[in-house]
């Protein structure tokens, strides 16, 4: 259904696009948090002898613009995931340990950045109504040193209060901001998915908004996206569990009366929907109520495969908040048909694909398309551009941007990536596009492009001599398997002779140990992975026979052989008789056995 859905309108006011959230007429301490999410990345484990693991933990919060209460830090504890038992921490794990509620042995991450209040901007003589709260993006990044551990740890975080009149939930203004994540252990070095875009939460009344909540997986792994009940007060508000913690946290109760769940956070009532494609992120949303304001998580699970299983790795969370406003009638930009521009590609590691976008709006508004993506990440990252943009990328951002605009209802962009041998791997590099109508109470129409870059397998065997028992003679190798169209050789400790092609002549002209490697080649030059075989080229060694040499008519000997290793293969007699002996032999007459 969301597939379809994604080639009609997206119902997003392109100029209004911010987190919002009543609360300015309540007071201060208890209005202040909007919204926000927790990622994680194992650096190493080159820490201190006690802690050498070291993970970089962000907290991102969504505040109100100016208030009074906006934290200095971020209060985050850690508790091991085999037992839940916190973690107490030092200053040997964390420069500061003291919260924000005063507990000790505890992160408190100091703020690393704020940015400015983002205020919406509204064309003169556009009216869009309904509630409108400006925010500010707060980042907290710090490094804790945490003990060997095969289970991994849990970071969690907690801070009140969320505001008072968040329309689905139960006493939302006497309820904490709680995100957690798993820190997977050293076994698994993870990197946790990084959510591609800021927080974006105005939805248009009676009419359908699409929401991009798209993350990027540094390590590839495969991300699967879901709704989530928020979480609420932990131990107490703004205070930390002092000696366990089992996910998760505790939820938040909705509003009763009105069908409000994880999955339906709109309620049941008609003309109140929320659906999220789980592969993409893409959410849907429509609300009939001026005014409202829904919380709502988004999860995003990450799965890897680990010695042929499926294994869940770890989920992040999106905790925000959806307002609705009263927006005027338009007609959104329309993206071409999957036809003309399909939403999947594959191409093969070392060439060129070129992506020509075109999106029209009907009533000849501006519009600007945006295209999100770890591919646009600047000179000397991946070769991708966008009419020749390689992308901005912000601090703190995985990904990069890049954008162009149209006049009289048309923008037209050509996405251009020229592969390198490196960029093959199995999970798809997804590209976000942005189509934004930049006029009056404008919408926006989002999607997703996948692009899969592929490479050919290189050969899985090598048939030919292992052992070579004559020095300075030629034996044949012969690469089989796999898809790559050509072969290339190495060859060490001895010399290819002739043709390089497959099969290879290889001259042992030495005594000792040599290898021949074999590695494919695509047809844009790339090399595949290799298979070796190695080769031991020793001198034969002088044979003895000892046993009874002369024997009577009808009569059997026993032959013994010394001076080399076994197998040995005897002929002379009716048939070759070969293993390690004694040999029993009855010739008929005199015979010589070899």
């Amino acid at each position: 259904m969301i597939a379809t859905l994604l080639r009609r309108v997206g119902l997003m006011p392109g100029l209004v696009l911010f987190l919002l959230v009543l609360g300015a007429a309540h007071p201060a301490l208890a209005t202040h948090l909007l919204g926000g999410e927790m990622t994680y990345r194992y650096l190493d484990a080159n820490g201190p002898a006690a802690a050498p693991l070291r993970y970089e933990i962000t907290v991102a919060i969504y505040n109100n613009c100016g208030n009074a209460a906006i934290r200095p830090a971020a209060s985050v504890g850690i508790y091991n995931q085999g037992t839940g038992a916190r973690v107490v921490l030092t200053s040997i794990n964390y420069a500061y340990t003291t919260t924000n509620s005063s507990q000790t042995g505890m992160m408190s991450i100091p703020q690393t950045s704020l940015s400015a209040c983002v205020q919406p901007t509204i064309p003169p003589g556009c009216t869009i109504s309904g509630v409108s709260q400006p925010y500010q993006l707060q980042k907290f990044v710090g490094t804790v040193n945490l003990p060997q551990s095969t289970a991994g740890y849990y970071a969690l975080f907690t801070d009140g209060n969320r505001n008072v009149d968040i329309t689905n939930l139960n006493n939302a203004g006497g309820q904490a901001l709680t995100l957690y994540t798993a820190l997977a252990p050293p076994a698994l070095p993870n990197h946790s998915p990084v959510f591609s875009d800021l927080a974006v939460a105005i939805i248009c009344a009676n009419d359908t908004t699409y929401l991009l909540n798209n993350a990027v997986d540094a390590d590839g792994d495969r991300l699967v996206y879901s709704f989530g009940q928020p979480y609420g007060t932990t131990d107490g508000l703004g205070t930390l569990p002092l000696f366990n913690f089992t996910p998760p946290p505790p939820i938040l109760r909705y509003t009763p009366g009105f069908g409000y769940s994880a999955t339906t956070p709109f309620g049941t009532t008609t003309g109140n929907f929320a659906e999220l494609d789980p592969t993409s992120g893409i959410a849907k949303y429509s609300s009939t109520k001026v005014g409202a304001k829904y919380a709502v998580a988004v999860d995003v699970s990450e799965y890897r495969t680990v010695n042929g299983q499926d294994v869940l790795i770890g989920t992040t969370r999106r905790d925000l908040q959806l307002v609705v406003a009263s927006c005027p009638t338009t007609k959104a930009p329309v993206l071409p048909p999957v036809a003309v521009t399909p939403r999947n590609y594959t191409v093969e590691a070392g060439a060129s694909l070129s992506v020509p976008i075109t999106v029209t709006q009907a009533d000849s508004h501006p519009l600007a398309m945006t295209l999100n993506s770890v591919l646009l990440d600047g000179v000397g990252g991946y070769d991708a551009t966008l009419n020749g943009q390689v992308g901005t990328v912000t601090p703190g951002n995985p990904t990069g941007t890049a954008t162009v605009t149209g006049t009289n209802g048309v923008v037209t962009g050509t996405l251009t990536f020229n592969t390198s041998c490196t960029d093959a791997r199995t999970t798809p590099y997804d590209v976000a596009l942005l189509v934004k109508d930049i006029g009056c109470a404008g919408k926006t129409v989002v999607d997703i492009l996948h692009i899969t870059v592929t490479k050919p397998k290189g050969p899985t065997a090598i048939a030919g001599d292992a052992t070579v028992c004559v020095p300075n003679t030629v034996h044949t190798y012969t690469a089989s398997g796999g898809t790559a169209p050509k072969i290339s050789w190495r060859v060490v400790g001895g010399t290819i002779v002739g043709t390089t092609a497959n099969a290879v002549q290889v001259n042992w002209a030495n005594l000792g140990t040599g290898t021949v490697v074999a590695r494919g080649v695509t047809q844009y030059g790339c090399l595949t992975d290799s298979v070796v075989q190695r080769v031991v080229v020793a001198q034969a060694g002088t044979l003895t026979a000892a046993g009874a040499l002369t024997i009577c008519r009808g009569s059997s000997t026993t032959l013994s052989i010394t001076g080399g290793a076994g197998p040995y293969t005897l002929t002379g007699g009716a048939s070759p008789i070969t293993g390690n002996g004694p040999f029993v032999i009855s010739p008929s007459q005199t015979t010589t056995y070899t």
